[in-house]
């Protein structure tokens, strides 16, 4: 950091000659390879690191790779090691420094060669900003090692992304490094990225000013280049790679350029003959935000999420836990084959949301809205595969299973077939607003009653003897029985049919009506439903005019 006269001075949790910010991860095949990073100051320029098997005496010696790097507060060393040529299933010990400056010893074990059953521990969301200039991890330190404590057996911990709370900024890594000391030095930290490990600050001092997003997490890749595998599409590989264990593919999708992303993610996938392929992106594609919206990624990744077939797509952002039913094209199913389990998997760090709610394609949802983490462990057992989610204080928000052979999900949730075509917005379903009154074809043609939609969102509606006047998103229109011609506030607009009357609605052509308002909609033929949809993710609830 610069002080007020112009000189470098370290800031607290600063770089030392001491190796700090020590990281295990997989870089290729972990039957035989893992590589480990360190921070030190500048000073010290080289470094190595000294591994043995657990029951040998002898030491061996690998000289690391070091990069010099000047964040927004400091100046440091970034060193790197892979080790390769390891023997499957075997416990190494290690330290790391330099000759002067020797870490504590720290192992690992290596994944054994016929891995017929394991189990993994996934977070999401535990960045926390508080307090500002020296953010705590600490709670989200406990709960790993609390998490790790009862489930010993797990091989890895599996980030969804949001890992600190301004990636730009170094204090924040710094913070989450020190909360998560004793844990990522023995047990892998597979990460992936998102919008928080993006963001950053102009300025952290006195106060942040500046924020910012980078379609690159440029911090994030300096750090952890040497981390993970180099396999992802060019330009962005350390935000987007796949690695193997057991019988598993895991395919890591970071947030940035999704439209380069996809078809790698296809072609990674396709080349896999794994048994399960598993998968993590940060934003959900089937949200839990009353506002929620997946256009971001979502058009691009629809390909490799469903046609590359991944069975769980783990996410997170939104702070609250859900599992949908296996969907495939907007539609919802009953069995693991038929679509891709998305998975939110809520968040680590007691960082609440208000007002998530459960959605149509939810089949298990709960608003975590305590002061508490959650974590969940994945145990794949052949062709099984349980999923437990459990908050920090033991209890167990769900527990769900996929059994390949007998291609069934248990508890058993039969996904929703409607009799009369029902309407939800954002996957919400209108239900008490739009009791027994539904949308309908006629000749081709869908038709909703689309002031009960605005009506039910929060919008302002004016239902008069002819006419029907909807308001919300900074748009308006009115529609006129028996009339091809809306009047909105971007002028007149002829629709493909005209409104007509029904059990005491004015129904509308949905396209047209939907395009009016910046909507997006699709039908979900297999459950019989329509779903409007927005980018925007302002709240439409009308307000009284204030007063003068």
């Amino acid at each position: 950091m610069i002080d007020k006269n112009g000189k470098f001075f370290k800031p607290e949790r600063g770089s030392t000659p001491s190796p700090d910010h020590i990281m295990l991860s997989f870089c290729g095949n972990p039957k035989t390879e893992t590589a480990v990073i360190w921070r030190t100051s500048v000073e010290v320029d080289s470094g190595y690191i000294n591994f043995k098997k657990e029951n040998e005496s002898d030491w061996r010696r690998l000289d690391a790779e070091c990069r010099q790097k000047e964040s927004d507060i400091d100046i440091s060393n970034y060193h790197s090691v892979k080790l390769s040529g390891l023997e499957p299933g075997t416990r190494y010990v290690y330290t790391v420094g330099s000759d002067e400056n020797r870490s504590d010893e720290f192992s690992f074990e290596t994944e054994p060669e016929n891995t017929g059953k394991f189990s993994f521990l996934v977070i999401t969301d535990h960045q926390k900003g508080n307090p500002c200039h020296l953010p705590d991890y600490g709670k989200v330190g406990e709960l790993l090692k609390d998490a790790l404590n009862k489930h010993p057996e797990c091989r890895f911990i599996l980030t969804v992304g949001d890992n600190c709370d301004n990636g730009q900024n170094e204090l924040q890594w710094n913070g989450m490094f020190e909360g998560l000391k004793g844990i990522i030095e023995s047990i892998p930290y597979m990460m992936t990225t998102g919008n928080h490990d993006n963001r950053g600050f102009l300025s952290y001092f006195p106060e942040p000013v500046g924020k910012f997003y980078l379609e690159h997490a440029d911090f994030y890749d300096f750090q952890f280049e040497p981390s993970y595998p180099m396999n992802g599409p060019e330009g962005y590989t350390t935000e987007n790679y796949s690695f193997d264990y057991g019988n598993a593919h895991f395919l890591i999708m970071g947030i940035n350029a999704p439209e380069k992303v996809a078809p790698w993610a296809f072609d990674d996938l396709q080349k896999s003959d794994k048994t399960w392929k598993l998968g993590t992106y940060h934003f959900p594609i089937y949200p839990v935000m009353p506002e929620g919206q997946n256009n971001d990624g979502y058009p691009w990744l629809r390909k490799p999420i469903e046609d590359g077939r991944l069975d769980i797509l783990f996410a997170g952002h939104e702070h609250s836990f859900a599992r949908t039913f296996p969907t495939k094209g907007d539609e919802l199913f009953d069995r693991p084959s038929e679509g891709t389990v998305h998975y939110i998997a809520g968040n680590g760090g007691g960082n609440i949301y208000h007002s998530n709610c459960q959605k149509v394609w939810h089949s298990c949802f709960y608003p975590q809205e305590e002061h508490t983490g959650l974590y969940s462990i994945v145990e794949i057992d052949g062709n099984i595969l349980t999923a437990t989610a459990y908050l920090g204080d033991g209890r167990i928000v769900d527990r769900f299973t996929l059994d390949k052979e007998n291609d069934i999900i248990t508890p058993y949730a039969l996904a929703p077939v409607y009799d009369w075509t029902k309407m939800a917005f954002k996957g919400r379903m209108l239900e008490l607003s739009a009791r027994e009154v539904y949308a309908q074809n006629k000749d081709g043609t869908w038709f909703a009653p689309f002031g009960v939609l605005i009506q039910a969102i929060g919008g302002k509606v004016i239902k008069e003897t002819d006419t029907l006047s909807c308001e919300a998103y900074g748009r308006k229109a009115v529609f006129t029985v028996g009339s091809r011609f809306a009047k909105t506030d971007l002028g007149t607009v002829e629709m493909s049919a005209e409104p007509y009357f029904d059990r005491g609605q004015l129904y509308v052509p949905v396209d047209e009506s939907a395009k009016m308002f910046e909507m997006e909609w699709y039908y979900a033929e297999r459950n019989n439903y329509i779903n409007w949809n927005t980018p925007s993710e302002d709240k439409p609830l009308y307000k009284h005019p204030n007063r003068e």
